[in-house]
């Protein structure tokens, strides 16, 4: 029972971690009507730049020139403030293209990125990937007991994110987003500029999705070029479908079901046989999971809650 209990800890301190990143997709996806397929770039870009700040000097086994051994403080917001620069660079030609085009672009920047992480060895250690990355506060629990510790500061840092991206949605610059997705022609008559606010969503969903990658370290210890494929925007998308476009509080609740719906799998009793297929069929069974969702709840478990004016 203690070995369930935390193999259930760890997939929740996952689906804190995506979703965090679903937050900062539905924010400018959600919210304000940016379909982007590039986030995962940001998380990946996070990741590193954590790394880079925090980890120390690299050895004789190591290709990466750059390790300069900051407080793990320090690393969080630089991998937010990068993964909002990033979002910046990329939002400035991106952002004024539409619909298919926009999706085209920031998924093929996103894969640029995910090569300049593989290739650039000096920088990354490449396919190699960085390993044995610190965890914060380990050295003040007993093995056992970090886990939980782990999941309560995930659960805290997703309470934040959903507080600001909640606050953010309710404010007026929420309001000017949604009235961008609704009917951009009527809102620019309004005096809302289009490119200025679209940005704005753009780089603050970086800043989050940065911030979450320097999670993603703390939660596997290592960080490699792998790990930031195209399947992390992809399980975004999916949670913010399940739980609910536009509804913060139905993002959290779509990640944490996606998540668990994955993983569960793992504890059916079949042959090995069985195993392997059931393994290669996981993603087809959260894809009838999500195509039942979008036939009978089409808005998500919790769809976004219309304004009253």
């Amino acid at each position: 029972m203690s070995g369930f209990l935390l193999f259930m800890v760890s997939i929740l301190g996952l689906a804190m971690i995506y979703a965090v990143v679903a937050l900062a997709l539905n924010l400018e996806a959600g919210v304000d009507g940016l379909w982007d397929l590039g986030i995962v770039s940001f998380f990946g870009v996070g990741a590193y730049v954590y790394t880079i700040m925090t980890i120390g000097p690299p050895d004789a086994h190591q290709k990466y020139l750059f390790g300069f051994g900051l407080p793990i403080w320090a690393g969080v917001l630089a991998a937010g403030v990068m993964g909002a620069l990033i979002a910046y660079l990329i939002g400035l030609p991106s952002l004024k293209l539409r619909n298919e085009y926009f999706l085209i672009t920031t998924f093929a920047f996103a894969e640029v990125i995910r090569q300049v992480l593989t290739n650039e060895a000096w920088l990354t250690n490449g396919v190699a990937g960085i390993y044995r990355m610190p965890q914060p506060f380990k050295a003040y629990f007993a093995p056992s007991a970090y886990p939980y510790i782990l999941l309560l500061i995930l659960l805290t840092a997703v309470l934040v994110v959903y507080f600001i991206v909640q606050r953010l949605t309710a404010s007026s610059f929420g309001r000017s987003l949604k009235a961008l997705r609704e009917n951009e022609a009527l809102a620019m008559t309004a005096g809302i500029s289009p490119y200025r606010f679209h940005i704005r969503s753009f780089v603050i969903a970086g800043f989050f999705a940065g911030v979450a990658g320097a999670f993603y370290v703390w939660y596997n210890t290592v960080v490699i070029p792998a790990q930031f494929s195209s399947d992390i925007t992809f399980f975004a998308w999916m949670a913010i479908v399940i739980g609910g476009m536009g509804n913060n509080i139905g993002v959290i609740v779509g990640s944490i079901v996606f998540v668990l719906v994955g993983e569960l799998m793992r504890f059916l009793h079949v042959s090995s046989d069985m195993a392997v297929r059931l393994a290669s069929l996981k993603l087809a069974f959260i894809g009838m999971i999500l195509i039942a969702i979008l036939r009978w709840r089409p808005e998500g478990i919790f769809p976004e809650r219309k304004a009253k004016f």
